[in-house]
């Protein structure tokens, strides 16, 4: 969840224009949209990031949790997804968010040191109608439906379930692991319990749920796509690509595998492969913006400098009427002084 490393001034070659360069580099170093404000990202003493969610239609509370203090920031994302906490004291939080249907989330940050945070949201492995969470609106496997899952493994598992919601993260880890002990092929718990390992930064512990999660049911490609983040966070980007694959294959409609593909694709500088599973994305889900967005940074790093302003005046049109987005305005404005420079070099070239 980290931005992208840039290197030096000369990573944009094509613009012949150092100065114009090194600002949009810039802008990815923040975070991988690089559409986040520059002077406010910078601070040791400011945190945002993004809420990450196909078809996103309203602003999402997130919380920021100083560890060991029970008093507690709170605001709301913009349209698009982005948030931020300004003036916070140097130390170790947690970002909180919990949105309806989808699995809470508690990310670990070090200020200074974690500026920009990407927060993916998951669908929760809890049925709002389904018996016990069995199954719920994920596609389960016949294995999983004929399972004999014990009546304790599923008391557990529910148990899990509500100190999850209260935030109890060990605690749910503790019934989450009982639960499996007793049902070693209960598919949910792998899955829930893998989620909460990543809470605690325990990944390796996390990856080998997902694992098992996933060859329990591979019909289902969430446990793909947070092995993939998984690998994404640990900078281990070819096996990223190659699990993301996978999880395109198994679920070729989701606009979030695309997406999570796009973004191993482009830090591994695969420009090409990123463009086409970011427009893949866009396609399948016009409402999510953020393949959008990264589409218009594949644009520039492949010299299609057109093709990147169309784009941009599209997201503008598109949003009129919205909250003005400045930081894209002002990425805007780069990429047409870098167009003008380099009509006015192909000019005196004659």
């Amino acid at each position: 969840m980290a931005g992208v490393p840039c290197g030096n001034k000369s990573i944009l070659p094509w613009y012949g224009i150092p100065e114009v360069a090194w600002s949009v580099c810039f802008l990815l170093t923040c975070s991988s949209f690089g559409l986040a404000r520059q002077s406010e990202l910078v601070s040791a003493f400011a945190v945002g990031g993004q809420v990450v969610l196909s078809g996103l239609k309203g602003p999402v509370i997130v919380i920021l949790d100083h560890l060991g203090s029970k008093n507690n920031r709170r605001t709301f994302t913009d349209p698009r997804g982005n948030f931020e906490f300004r003036n916070v004291p140097q130390g170790a939080y947690n970002i909180r968010v919990g949105l309806d249907g989808f699995e809470n989330v508690n990310y670990r940050v070090d200020l200074p040191g974690t500026p920009y945070v990407f927060i993916f949201l998951n669908r929760s492995a809890v049925s709002d109608h389904g018996p016990h969470g069995l199954g719920g609106k994920r596609v389960v496997d016949i294995r999983q439906l004929t399972a004999n899952i014990p009546k304790q493994a599923l008391r557990e598992y529910e148990k899990a379930v509500r100190e999850t919601k209260d935030h109890n993260t060990q605690r749910a880890i503790e019934r989450l692991e009982k639960s499996i002990k007793l049902a070693p092929d209960f598919y949910n718990a792998h899955l829930d319990l893998a989620q909460e390992y990543r809470k605690t930064n325990r990944l390796d512990a996390a990856e080998r749920e997902l694992t098992r999660a996933f060859d329990l049911n591979p019909r289902e490609g969430t446990p793909l796509i947070q092995l993939g983040e998984i690998y994404l966070e640990k900078s281990n980007l070819e096996r990223a690509a190659e699990v993301l694959s996978q999880a395109v294959r198994v679920e070729p409609g989701s606009a979030i595998a695309h997406y999570a593909l796009g973004r191993a694709r482009y830090r591994l500088s695969e420009y090409a492969e990123a463009e086409q599973a970011f427009t893949r994305a866009v396609l399948l889900d016009k409402d999510f913006e953020a393949p959008q967005l990264m589409l218009l940074h594949v644009y520039v790093r492949q010299g299609k400098l057109d093709k990147a302003l169309s784009r941009m005046d599209a997201l503008v049109q598109k949003n009129h009427g919205n909250s003005p987005n400045p930081a894209l305005e002002k990425f805007r404005s780069e990429v047409v002084a870098a167009l003008a420079k380099l009509k006015q070099g192909a000019e005196k070239q004659k």
